[in-house]
């Protein structure tokens, strides 16, 4: 297990263990699973949506456990949810840290993924100079 590489163990209750990767595939395979931009899915997984949850969890899955599918994703979440959430908390910490280079993310979006709820940045709006209005021409 690699924790820098956003490699972090999942242990069930009933034994059955794999190897959660946060990595760029795994957002990949997550966001094509759920069928929504990163932004959206990320803001859906932090409001505890289990369907944004379960394709997360599909994504982490894959580099380890390539024919798992998402309906196995489903199996694996239903049979230890409190341990796939936290070890999916796990991977998104050592994956994503925060930007003082301190362990632990910041609790928004990955880096890269913009700020805004789509994840793409907003663009930079030009605001008044604050100088006095110009007066007319004669």
């Amino acid at each position: 297990m690699n924790p820098v590489k956003g490699e972090v163990p999942l242990k069930l209750k009933d034994g059955r263990e794999f190897v959660l990767v946060m990595d760029f595939e795994a957002l990949v395979s997550a966001e094509a699973a759920y069928r929504k931009p990163l932004g959206e899915l990320m803001d859906d997984v932090t409001s505890g949506f289990v369907g944004a949850i379960r394709a997360m969890l599909f994504g982490a899955l894959r580099a380890k456990h390539p024919k798992l599918t998402l309906a196995d994703a489903t199996s694996i979440f239903m049979a230890d949810n409190d341990a796939v959430t936290a070890a999916l908390e796990q991977a998104a910490t050592a994956s994503f840290p925060a930007p003082d280079g301190s362990e632990g993310g910041n609790g928004e979006n990955p880096p890269g993924s913009g700020s805004g709820p789509s994840g793409v940045k907003p663009a930079s709006i030009r605001k008044p100079s604050g100088h006095k209005p110009r007066a007319r021409s004669k």
